[in-house]
């Protein structure tokens, strides 16, 4: 049995792991009335995600193994709920959601698909559907997915995060079964990276991906994305990640012909673990015309 987030994208480069997703979601105005079902979703809801935290954080092996038994209980406990609501497009998208986070991806498609069916204004729903049709390799059909989850909640980074993973990783065959044309895929892609970041500052992994992202389109502005990097290295704190990011400004400059300012910066790099990629661009300055000894 495998716990853990819905399927998501993993990003490209990422320094600071994988992504969790909330689970917990209400077209409820605060003014209106809730229903018995809405309550008791509400408190299911609650108690998966306080599981689910603790599962996540636990590391003692037999703790951990009570708390899965747990968060599987709650089974039970949609079960009772949906059998109430059969036709509550509320609770059965979340229990669907609750099916995909406990490794039960066929029951977790049926309920989210009938929750579509029912409701197709629900962008958590719309997402997971997109991660399932990912799983099956189904980029086509994973596109309008997070295309409508993003129409429905324009202002989540999450949605704006996985369609521009799915647009980079699967590039290459949207331009082949001409879905996409080659400038759309990189323009779209890229706006998607930058959204994802500007929607949530103090996602590292978002900033870090779009900083990534400016090597991903032809027609960037590597300046800007000089002033990006910048950013990153003032915020982070660990030694390594802040030579990487000198490794991806000296990178930048050297795109830019500036191989002067490149050495400078490969100076400060003296992680051993860098070395490859430290040693690589070095190369690419000497082939320049340009002696590395000179910037020391």
């Amino acid at each position: 049995m495998v716990i853990g987030p819905p399927f998501s994208i993993l990003p490209k480069g990422c320094l600071w792991g994988a992504l969790g997703l909330l689970l917990a979601f209400s077209t409820v105005s605060p003014l209106t009335a809730k229903t018995l079902a809405q309550i008791k979703l509400e408190e299911i809801q609650e108690k998966q995600n306080r599981l689910m935290q603790a599962y996540r954080e636990e590391i003692n092996p037999s703790d951990k193994e009570s708390l899965e038994f747990r968060l599987i209980a709650i089974h039970t406990e949609y079960a009772a709920l949906l059998a109430k609501n059969p036709e509550n497009p509320a609770v059965i998208a979340a229990y669907g959601l609750y099916l995909a986070q406990i490794d039960k991806g066929d029951d977790a498609l049926r309920m989210l698909l009938k929750a579509d069916s029912l409701d197709p204004t629900i962008p958590q729903v719309k997402n997971q559907l997109g991660n399932y049709m990912i799983e099956q390799a189904n980029f086509q059909l994973a596109l309008p997915y997070y295309l409508e989850a993003i129409r429905f909640a324009p202002r989540e980074p999450l949605y704006h995060y996985q369609l521009a993973n799915l647009l980079y990783y699967f590039r290459e065959e949207f331009v082949q079964y001409e879905i996409l044309s080659k400038e759309t895929v990189e323009d779209q892609m890229f706006r998607a990276f930058k959204s994802a970041a500007e929607l949530a500052p103090d996602n590292m992994a978002y900033q870090y991906r779009y900083a990534e992202a400016f090597y991903d389109h032809p027609f960037a502005d590597l300046k800007e994305a000089l002033s990006v990097w910048d950013g990153l290295f003032h915020r982070v704190q660990d030694e390594r990640d802040k030579q990487i990011i000198l490794l991806q400004q000296a990178n930048c400059h050297l795109k830019l012909g500036h191989p002067e300012e490149a050495s400078l910066l490969l100076d400060r790099v003296n992680d051993p673990y860098l070395d490859t990629n430290k040693v690589k661009l070095l190369k690419e300055i000497e082939e320049r015309g340009f002696s590395p000894s000179q910037g020391g």
